[in-house]
C-alpha cells in the first residue's frame, strides 16, 4: 500500500474527510459514510474499488495534509481550527469592505495557491455560522461564503479576511504573486 495515515482509524485535521476525482468532490464528518461516497464517486466515474476504498481517500488526502499525520512528509502548513478562530476573530471590529469588493476578493481566492478548505468544512464544523456570529449582523451572507475556506497566508477564514477593508500585510506569509492583498497594498502604497 501507498501512502496512508499514521493511524489509520484517525480523523484528518480539521474533522472532515475529503476525496475527489477532477472537480467532483466529496465531503464527510463521518469515516464510514465517507468511505461510501468514494465507492460511489468512483464508481460514478467508472473506477474499480478494490476493499472499502480507504485506500483511495488515503492516497488522495495525504498529500494535502500537514506534515507528520501520513506516512511520508509533507510540506502542507498546517493551521488548528482554534488558531484559525483566533486570528479571525480578531478580524471582527474591523470596519468592512464594501459588498462587491468583498466578492471581488473572494473570486481571487478561491483560485489563490494559499487557499484551502481541506481540514477546514465550514459548512461541516460550523465555522461559518460563527464567522458570521462574529461580524454581529455587519456583514451579510454571500455566496461564496460556502466554498471559501482559510487563506493560509494570513492563517484566517479566507471569508473574513475579504471583508476587512483593509490591513497590514503579515510580515513572512509568502503571499502568491497573484493574491488581492498584494495587489492592494502597491494600490495603496
Amino acid at each position: 500500500m501507498g501512502v496512508r495515515f499514521q493511524t489509520v482509524s484517525s480523523t484528518p485535521p480539521g474533522g472532515c474527510y475529503e476525496y475527489a476525482i477532477g472537480d467532483d468532490v466529496v465531503v464527510s464528518k463521518n469515516r464510514f459514510e465517507m468511505l461510501a461516497k468514494v465507492r460511489d464517486l468512483r464508481a460514478k466515474h467508472g473506477l474499480p474499488t478494490v476493499g472499502d476504498g480507504m485506500r483511495y481517500l488515503m492516497e488522495y488526502m495525504c498529500p494535502l495534509l500537514p506534515d507528520g499525520f501520513c506516512t511520508e512528509p509533507s510540506a502542507v502548513k498546517s493551521y488548528r481550527v482554534e488558531e484559525v478562530k483566533r486570528d479571525t476573530a480578531g478580524l471582527f471590529q474591523a470596519m468592512l469592505a464594501p459588498s462587491d469588493d468583498i466578492e471581488r476578493r473572494m473570486e481571487r481566492c478561491v483560485s489563490c495557491s494559499a487557499h484551502t478548505t481541506r481540514g477546514f468544512c465550514v459548512d461541516c464544523n460550523g465555522l461559518l455560522e460563527w464567522l458570521y456570529r462574529g461580524f454581529g449582523g455587519r456583514r451579510g451572507r454571500l455566496p461564496a461564503d460556502k466554498v471559501l475556506g482559510v487563506c493560509y497566508a494570513d492563517g484566517v477564514m479566507a471569508a473574513a479576511g475579504a471583508s476587512a477593508a483593509s490591513r497590514p500585510l503579515k510580515t513572512g506569509s509568502g503571499y502568491p504573486p497573484a493574491c488581492w492583498r498584494l495587489e492592494e497594498a502597491i494600490k495603496n502604497g
